[in-house]
């Protein structure tokens, strides 16, 4: 395990020493357990409800309007530019799969709203 110094301000230190005093574990111990659990939240996948995608459509257009756009076939090529990277080595196979189909899924879906977008400049 790797080692680490911190200063800390003096209320910081001690309000970490109580919580860790109320779960019974060292201090160190637990300051690992909250360094891991606001890691984790950055590599959670979450499902956005329909609704707040639709609640974001307005701003979308906006910007659309605001900044113009670019042909269908050329917005079509920016992805397959991207470069491809190897999954983290700590992570799951199921989660790897998971993440592959999500991005799939919205390929197809990024396809579609560029179609609507410029059927809406269209008209």
């Amino acid at each position: 395990m790797n080692e680490i110094t911190l200063q800390l301000p003096k209320t910081l230190h001690r309000n970490l020493e109580i919580l860790a005093e109320r779960e019974a574990v060292p201090l160190t111990q637990y300051i690992v357990y909250i360094l891991t659990r606001q890691i984790s939240e950055g590599y959670t996948v979450r499902v956005v409800p329909e609704e707040d995608v639709a609640g974001q459509r307005p701003s979308f257009d906006t910007l659309l309007r605001k900044w113009g756009g670019i042909p269908p076939s050329e917005a079509d090529r920016i992805p397959d530019g991207r470069e491809a990277a190897e999954p983290e080595a700590d992570l799951v196979p199921e989660v790897v799969s998971k993440l592959r189909d999500q991005i799939a899924r919205s390929k197809i879906t990024e396809k579609q709203l560029r179609s609507q977008c410029t059927m809406r400049n269209a008209i």
